[in-house]
């Protein structure tokens, strides 16, 4: 056994000897998984449970991880690992500790949980339940199983399964976190406080909101779709990961459909602006089974208009009430350019 890439390429790691209990992730296996974790394993967080001869965090490390977690039990494997880390550098905490006592004492957020039990144990869904309870995984973060190929492991609760391969006898599969996404759609034109206020409800009903300013070919903009973009990420950029902002050029119920979205979170200001919801929300759900969710604005922001904001900057105004404070600057440079460019 050998360390594939990295730093420590080449280095010999000593694999266990004998019983099948202590069975070393194959260097074809080791080699998949790293090719799929690749872009992903520099300046990482590792967990290495039953790490066995602990070549799997060694080469974490060696790709660049900031920090590894090793975790066995067996007295031989935790020779293996004194011998096989001797010599190697970086932020490394060895444990001896049970796996679900070294899960439940680790510290902050890891971006992967690798673990490989003996193929005759199933711990999946006990390992997955305490990542989950205790928050362990990165938002992006991935825990990844080894087993048998004759296994077949239900996905964790709260997890869904990304990627499966087969290296020889062994299966590996890479399970991320299941997110609740929903979509807030409109032609944001441009993003306004009420805007917000429809995004701050939907992620108080999901983990994330998908902001999809959407195109129609038959409404004559006055910003761009890129400036349209580019004012709702400055209202929306302290919210961070949990907001995306995209572009919907076709059907929205497509886009959900495709991204795997089930509903749309709408605003509603009044009478009107229900019965439009009421039909768009048939609409959506006949053609990709897409639910919308009608949230009612409050009352202080109810007057919020996107069309009284286009209609004051073409009349040569500056009414930016409605805007939200950390992109008013980015309109107003965004109007300034409009107008040099008028005057050429």
């Amino acid at each position: 056994m050998r360390i594939i890439t990295g730093k420590y390429r080449g280095r010999k790691i000593i694999p266990p000897e004998g019983s099948d209990e202590i069975r070393p992730t194959s260097d074809m296996a080791r080699e998949g998984i790293f090719n799929v974790l690749q872009c992903y394993v520099e300046g990482s967080r590792f967990v290495d449970l039953f790490a066995g001869s602990g070549a799997m965090g060694i080469e974490a490390l060696s790709r660049g991880a900031d920090e590894v977690l090793f975790c066995d039990t067996g007295r031989q494997s935790m020779q293996l690992l004194k011998k096989n880390l001797h010599g190697i550098d970086g932020k490394i905490t060895v444990t001896s500790r049970d796996f679900r006592d070294a899960l439940r004492s680790a510290k902050g957020k890891w971006d992967f949980v690798f673990c490989d039990p003996p193929y005759k144990c199933d711990y999946i869904a006990e390992i997955a339940a305490i990542v989950k309870d205790r928050d362990l995984l990165a938002d992006d973060g991935m825990l990844i199983y080894e087993h048998d190929n004759d296994f077949r492991p239900e996905v964790p609760d709260g997890f869904e399964c990304v990627k499966s391969r087969k290296y020889g006898r062994a299966t590996v599969e890479f399970y991320c976190r299941k997110v609740n996404v929903c979509a807030v759609t409109g032609s944001f034109d441009p993003f306004t406080k009420g805007h917000r206020y429809v995004v701050e409800k939907a992620l108080s009903m999901f983990d994330k909101a998908v902001v999809l300013v959407a195109v129609n070919p038959d409404k004559k903009r006055l910003f761009s779709l890129d400036e349209s973009l580019e004012i709702a990420r400055e209202s929306l950029k302290d919210l961070g990961d949990r907001v995306e902002v995209d572009v919907c050029y076709g059907m929205v119920a497509d886009y959900c459909n495709g991204r795997g979205i089930n509903a749309i979170v709408r605003g509603c200001r009044n009478k009107k602006d229900f019965a439009y919801e009421k039909e768009m929300s048939g609409y959506n759900f006949e053609r990709g089974g897409v639910v919308t969710l009608i949230t009612e604005t409050k009352e202080e922001i109810a007057d919020v208009s996107a069309t009284r904001i286009r209609e004051s900057l073409r009349e040569g105004g500056r009414e930016l009430d409605d805007v939200c404070e950390s992109a008013k600057d980015t309109v107003e440079k965004i109007m300034e350019n409009k107008t040099h460019e008028e005057k050429r």
